[in-house]
């Protein structure tokens, strides 16, 4: 009485391991779309993306810099045991001593003291001593238990010496270990941790370019003011380079408006774009742009956010009378947003930064590579264009191999069986043996660079599908088409009202497999397509790859755009796929 349903449960246990087999690479392409490029770096595999963290205050340490520290290669666990906490305490006396600070500027430690900032810095300078940890160090302790028992190298093995160390050799590798962390932690090592757990905005120079491709710097590198909000800058110097650091409490207002003003270095009506360099800091704030040119204010209609904390470098671009649409636009438009007061400068540009909450931090943090995508390739143009060849096909497909289907079941005519023979043996040719024969017919037709040859064909019908429909229509009863004659319906009513209805389940498998044989179609639209213009949604992924710089985390998005339609599909004409009777109408 069990043994059914156990072996109920062992096949549904069965199914749904493998479905979620077979949903593990799609799961993984959507969250990886979600990700930033700082969590694809990372070296555990993470399905889902790591939860936004809007900071009410810049500057902070950011706690998610470093892992705990876990035991490097090749030192014995009794050793690291013991030399952890002695490393933890030498690590800290060296940041109590350290004087914080990046590039030639000192970092004032008030904002960033306490708990998370010692931490964070130990487990940095930990993580750090355990990639540079030297092999002699590693092994000193099986070294000196080696040499404390007179054993040659090599017998026994070090694995069995490293489970039996005596206490004097652990002393050993600890002090090894302690030696050689004393000379990496020095303060180059330590800026650099700091760099890396440090989170801050900073506004760097300013650039324009002129209508005659030539870019100027800022005058006199150009300094930012605070207009509005509870914020300011400190100035911070490099080797090579200047910037402002800004400090920002959201808590009473959750805008900050800073403002680089001087005079323009050409006239301000040969300016066609603005680069603004700033440096984010990773709490998902929202970004927006404002240029003040020849009187009139100008506004930014796209929203950035403070995803990354490397530099980054932000175009700003007048609109142009004739764009072209198929160029991969990495700029934002900047639109008239009014007149200028009496008082404003000959020229500004304002950087106007908005905290988050953490609700919209992650609708931004799921829509952060989908808007990229949008805004950089024109992907409505190739969805559009894959979505036209797709409805062609389908259409085209279905009723020329309906009708071939009917003519061959259901009608008798001279050379039927040869005819269907013959079409049956076309199915024995591959397709990389036509393809020339193909592309030379379609060029002489005057069809190359068009998208004739991608929806002509499917006029004539695939042999496969006329063979499906073909023995398919033969299980219908004859009496049907009798019956049907009787009441006066010639072949093309029988064939549209009578024989279409019975075969519903089988055109919409040929409806699926059309439209993803179309929608997924690489190799045609690369044989016959030239112009960037005419590309569907296959070929402009694949020009967006070579663009792009192999971003994963946009082309996982871009991925997830062109299966969602066939997944779409897939559920609208489902219940076909399950209708396995036939309905003939007949009794008994």
């Amino acid at each position: 009485m069990h043994r059914p349903r156990l072996e109920t449960l062992v096949i549904f246990a069965t199914l749904l391991a493998g479905a979620m087999l077979f949903a593990f690479p799609f799961l993984w392409m959507v969250g990886t779309s979600f990700k930033v490029n700082r969590e694809l770096a990372i070296d555990r595999v993470r399905l889902l993306p790591a939860p936004p963290r809007p900071e009410p205050r810049t500057p902070f340490v950011d706690d998610r810099q470093f892992r705990s520290p876990s035991r490097p290669d090749g030192v014995p666990e009794a050793v690291w045991d013991e030399a952890l906490p002695r490393l933890q305490a030498q690590a800290a006396q060296r940041i109590d001593a350290w004087n914080p600070s990046l590039g030639l500027s000192h970092v004032d430690v008030e904002p960033v003291e306490g708990d998370s900032y010692r931490r964070e810095m130990i487990e940095g300078l930990l993580s750090a001593a355990a990639e540079r940890i030297s092999d002699v160090a590693r092994g000193a302790a099986v070294a000196a238990e080696r040499a404390a028992r007179g054993l040659a190298d090599g017998a026994p093995a070090a694995a069995r010496l490293e489970d039996d160390l005596r206490p004097a050799s652990i002393r050993t590798g600890v002090t090894a270990l302690e030696d050689q962390c004393g000379r990496i932690w020095d303060d180059r090592m330590l800026e650099r941790t700091f760099d890396l757990c440090y989170r801050r905005i900073c506004l760097g120079a300013c650039r324009v370019r002129s209508s005659d491709f030539r870019v100027h710097a800022w005058p006199d590198g150009g300094k930012w003011t605070v207009v509005n909000g509870d914020a300011q800058l400190t100035d911070r110097r490099t080797a090579s380079t200047r910037h402002q650091e800004a400090s920002i409490d959201f808590s009473d207002e959750r805008t900050a408006v800073f403002r680089l003003a001087a005079r323009p270095p050409v006239e301000a009506d040969r300016i066609d774009r603005v680069f603004v360099a700033f440096r984010a800091d990773e709490t998902w704030a929202r970004v927006r742009f404002r240029v003040l040119r020849d009187g009139r204010w100008y506004r930014t209609t796209e929203t950035l956010n403070l995803h990354d904390k490397d530099w980054v470098e932000t175009r700003l671009r007048w609109p142009t009378a004739d764009p072209d649409p198929m160029v991969r636009r990495t700029h934002l438009w900047l639109t008239e947003a009014g007149a200028a007061a009496p008082d404003d400068p000959a020229m500004a540009v304002e950087m106007i930064v908005t905290h988050n909450r953490r609700l919209g931090a992650w609708r931004d943090k799921i829509l952060n590579h989908y808007r990229t995508v949008f805004r950089e390739m024109p992907i409505g143009r190739f969805i559009m264009t894959s979505l036209a060849l797709s409805i062609l096909n389908v259409v085209l497909m279905i009723f020329s191999c309906t009708l071939c289907g009917y003519a061959f079941a259901r009608l008798s005519w001279p050379g039927r069986d040869l005819c269907f023979v013959v079409m049956l043996a076309t199915m024995m040719i591959p397709a990389q043996v036509t393809m020339i024969p193909s592309f030379l017919i379609f060029k002489q037709l005057g069809w190359y660079n068009t998208l004739l040859p991608l929806w002509v064909p499917a006029a004539f019908g695939s042999p496969f599908f006329i063979f499906l429909l073909r023995q398919f229509l033969k299980t219908v009863p004859t009496d049907l088409e009798d019956a049907a004659r009787i009441d006066g319906c010639g072949f093309l009513r029988i064939y549209w009202h009578l024989m279409l209805p019975l075969v519903l389940p089988t055109i919409a498998i040929i409806a699926v497999y059309t439209f993803m044989g179309t929608w997924n179609n690489f190799m045609g639209p690369l044989i016959y397509v030239n112009d960037e213009r005419l590309f569907p949604l296959a070929l402009g992924l694949f020009k967006f790859e070579l663009t792009s710089g192999g971003d994963v985390g946009l082309m996982m998005a871009a991925s997830f755009v062109m299966t969602l339609p066939v997944i779409l599909l897939f559920f609208f004409v489902q219940r076909y796929f399950i209708q396995g009777v036939t309905l003939t109408g007949m009794k008994g």
